[in-house]
């Protein structure tokens, strides 16, 4: 894997997760001829055109059509090649979850499924476009691995990183355009290992998806209140990085999971599964999209109203330091 300059990220960050996946997967298609890209119907706006004029006969359009897209790709898996099939996550995995378990998972297939938009930030196209359950849907499938990348590095890596993957794997996508670059400089990704992005024993902030810069802001602003604060960048919610749960459990005595997801399913409830088997571990604070449909709003509404930015984030700490007593 090339290395990719701050410049260019940079750019990135500033057109969104969809040109930052469309573009690294450009960087991918170059080294590996194998990488083949299916779509429902989306080229333009899942930022694939690049992608068509450098590798025309390498990307297919099977139509709005999601339940072939994915009976497509893994028809292309089965003949040794590897498909990213991406599309709206409002759509999949919710409209195709049989033919993903039934294709890919149960085939144990190296199909790629890339969900754009992923959360609320459709925002002003209302529920039906609102990807708040897809973690859910395909965390229960067995051999998927999901992943949900922090920023336009993260989208390089996990790119590169499925590339080395054997089975499905289920990449979802987050953040509007001008969302943070995280991690300008070169770090190191691993599916399934957490990044500790800053240490702290009092409290533990877990997120995933580009929403790990309000957790971060939230540590800063704890911080400034005397509370010593870690954050992980918790990428792959499945597998869980167990062994830094295990970290996490023995040196902090406050845990906070922070996801745009809907509050089952999800993240938090991945922690909460595992921490359920130990008899002392801490209490746990779920920051999420909850368990609700949602009105029709901008992105920025709907992460203020489901109390995901820093502030927020922050509060809800605020009010749960009887841990400290």
């Amino acid at each position: 894997m090339n290395g990719i300059s701050v410049e260019i990220l940079k750019e990135w960050s500033k057109l969104g997760h969809r040109s930052a996946f469309g573009e690294s997967i450009i960087h991918l298609a170059r080294e590996r001829e194998d990488v083949v890209v299916v779509n429902a119907d989306i080229t333009t706006t899942a930022r694939l055109v690049n992608f068509k004029k450098e590798f025309p006969d390498r990307i297919f359009n099977v139509g709005i059509a999601e339940q072939n897209l994915i009976g497509f790709s893994a028809g292309l898996a089965k003949e040794g090649l590897m498909p990213f099939a991406v599309t709206v996550a409002a759509f999949v995995p919710m409209r195709c979850a049989e033919q993903m378990r039934m294709m890919l998972g149960y085939m144990n297939l190296n199909g790629r499924v890339v969900g754009i938009e992923s959360g609320c930030r459709f925002g002003p196209l209302g529920n039906t476009h609102f990807a708040m359950d897809d973690i859910a849907v395909t965390r229960v499938i067995p051999n998927f691995t999901v992943i949900s990348p922090a920023d336009p590095h993260e989208i390089y890596k996990t790119v590169f990183a499925v590339a080395e993957h054997k089975g499905p794997v289920h990449i979802r996508l987050t953040g509007a355009p001008g969302f943070p670059l995280i991690y300008p400089h070169e770090f190191d990704f691993k599916i399934g290992k957490a990044i500790e992005v800053r240490p702290g024993k009092d409290v533990a902030i877990i997120a995933t998806g580009s929403v790990l810069w309000e957790a971060i802001g939230a540590a800063e602003i704890l911080e400034k209140k005397g509370l010593s604060v870690r954050v992980i960048d918790m990428h792959t919610i499945k597998p869980i990085d167990v062994e830094m749960l295990d970290s996490v459990f023995v040196e902090n005595k406050l845990i906070v999971t922070v996801e745009e997801h809907s509050v089952i399913g999800g993240l938090g409830s991945a922690v909460a599964e595992y921490k359920a088997g130990f008899e002392k571990a801490p209490k746990q604070i779920m920051c999420s999209l909850g368990d609700s449909f949602k009105k029709i709003g901008n992105y920025e509404f709907h992460m203020k109203n489901a109390g995901l930015i820093a502030e927020d984030i922050a509060e809800k700490v605020a009010v749960n330091l009887d841990f400290l007593t």
